[in-house]
């Protein structure tokens, strides 16, 4: 079945011709909480996740970029191939936004600016460099469509937006939904086939069960702990796992301590109940973030990191503790790279993992 992107654009193809080659320097659901539209993101949010992308999740990072209300969301096979992810948000009179990430191929919007999109340029952001086509509307009612894609690592992210007459080139053009809005959506580093933790989490109201958040997600284990770590680059090399003693963790915590082959340990802990003395920088460590939230702390062959989240939504609160040990201290005495590494581990303590995840680590722990 033919997807509504392609549709579109097939057509216009048959109408319009190449443009320009300018570069530009330039109910369930009902509970769920709606991510704050074209909010200021935490910068420290944008980097790129190791956590499969959910329609959910592409539609929450949507909405954080660009400034909509929509009425409802579309997808499934008849908009995305097997290897993409994303969604349709739709609202107004025949708007819709459709936004997705899928594996490069010859289908890039580059190559369809060749083939005779109205026009086409290349825009730079601080993140990338994205390709902007548009066609234009027609005088038998076809309000043309703007249409924005950036590849990076394998992956092309895209959007295509329909619903305004595009009467020129869009850069100029008061639009609901802008240029710059779309070229900063294609190239956040969260968006792609795979995402943050975070964003895997976050609910959009409205959104459907099938492809939402939270579908097939159970509590999180100890063995599921073992099992993300092992699915992490930094950690992928740990011998064996046992069960952490998380007494000081406070009540409920539970965690997992692996060994690594040079004979140092990595130590995760999720704890729901963290004593606030511990959420502190410890005065045997050098440590740098802010004291409330947590803190990364480190010396001569060890160094931990600490994030408390507060409840949202369904989610509970809980802080997330990982700790690395070495015989010796640290090769050259670079941390950035140790740091990194418990920074992204970090994402394996939140309160549910994906069923498949808790298989795997049965065998861990």
């Amino acid at each position: 079945m033919q997807r509504r992107g392609m549709a579109l654009l097939a057509a216009a193809l048959l109408l319009t011709g190449c443009g320009s080659d300018d570069v530009s320097e330039a109910a369930e659901a009902d509970e769920k909480a709606t991510p704050t539209q074209a909010a200021s993101i935490d910068p420290a949010d944008l980097r790129p996740g190791n956590q499969p992308a959910t329609p959910e999740a592409i539609a929450a990072i949507t909405l954080q970029r660009v400034p909509v209300q929509p009425e409802a969301f579309e997808g499934g096979d008849v908009y995305f191939e097997q290897d993409e992810v994303g969604t349709v948000l739709l609202w107004g009179d025949d708007h819709s936004l459709e936004v997705k990430a899928g594996a490069v191929d010859d289908d890039l919007l580059s190559t369809w600016c060749h083939d005779g999109m109205s026009g086409c340029v290349e825009m730079k952001a601080a993140t990338g460099t994205s390709t902007v086509a548009w066609d234009l509307a027609t005088d038998d009612g076809t309000p043309g469509q703007l249409m924005v894609s950036h590849a990076s690592g394998g992956v092309e992210r895209r959007a295509a937006y329909v619903g305004e007459k595009i009467t020129g080139d869009p850069r100029k053009l008061d639009l609901e939904v802008s240029v710059d809005d779309l070229v900063a959506l294609v190239t956040d580093p969260r968006l792609g086939t795979k995402t943050t933790m975070k964003m895997t989490k976050a609910q959009v109201s409205g959104f459907p069960s099938d492809g939402a958040n939270g579908a097939g997600e159970v509590a999180l284990t100890a063995g599921a702990i073992a099992a993300g770590l092992l699915e992490t680059k930094a950690y992928a090399d740990i011998d064996s796992f046992e069960k952490a003693d998380a007494s000081a963790y406070g009540k409920g915590a539970f965690g997992v301590v692996g060994t690594t082959p040079g004979g140092g340990t990595v130590t995760a802990v999720h704890a729901p109940n963290l004593p606030a003395a511990q959420r502190k920088c410890p005065k045997t460590l050098t440590c740098s973030k802010g004291d409330t939230d947590g803190y990364d702390g480190w010396t001569d062959g060890s160094a931990e990191t600490v994030r408390c989240h507060e409840a949202e939504g369904d989610l509970p609160a809980f802080c997330a503790v990982i700790r690395q040990q070495a015989p010796a201290p640290f090769p050259g005495d670079d941390l950035d790279p140790v740091l990194s590494g418990l920074e992204v581990a970090l994402e394996t303590l939140w309160p549910t993992v994906a069923a498949e995840t808790a298989r795997r680590g049965e065998s861990l722990v």
